[in-house]
């Protein structure tokens, strides 16, 4: 699978990562995965350093639709990414102003930045009620 992911429950943190071309569906199949592995409401570090973004705008607003979903019934974490690829990294800018009624997502270029973020982020945002 393009991405993988760990969760560390003491630290409350998923540490994912993505390699090659992601899709919209393998997008939705991380998200659903940690949904079923209860790893929502903690914060993640996607280190997506090695992958190009293999989707389009039009599916960025699925995705955010299915954010919308996920938290109407989930605490939903905050989530740094980590993308070098411009593309991938300009699609997450417009991920992450168009789902900040929602949850926080960030792109970052430095790992370490993305950290310190992650770190200062407060709890998960409640499920919405709806």
């Amino acid at each position: 699978m393009p991405i993988s992911y760990s969760i560390d429950s003491e630290r409350g943190r998923v540490f994912a990562t993505a390699q090659g071309p992601i899709t919209y569906s393998e997008i939705v199949a991380h998200l659903e995965k940690e949904r079923k592995d209860r790893g929502l409401p903690y914060s993640e570090l996607i280190d997506a350093v090695e992958a190009t973004a293999d989707f389009s705008a039009s599916e960025v607003r699925k995705v955010v639709e299915r954010l919308r979903e996920l938290g109407r019934r989930n605490a939903l974490g905050p989530t740094a990414v980590v993308a070098v690829d411009d593309v991938a990294y300009g699609l997450l800018r417009m991920l992450e102003f168009l789902v900040e009624d929602v949850c926080d997502i960030r792109p970052f270029r430095d790992r370490a930045k993305a950290e310190v973020w992650l770190d200062a982020m407060p709890a998960p945002r409640p499920p919405a009620q709806r």
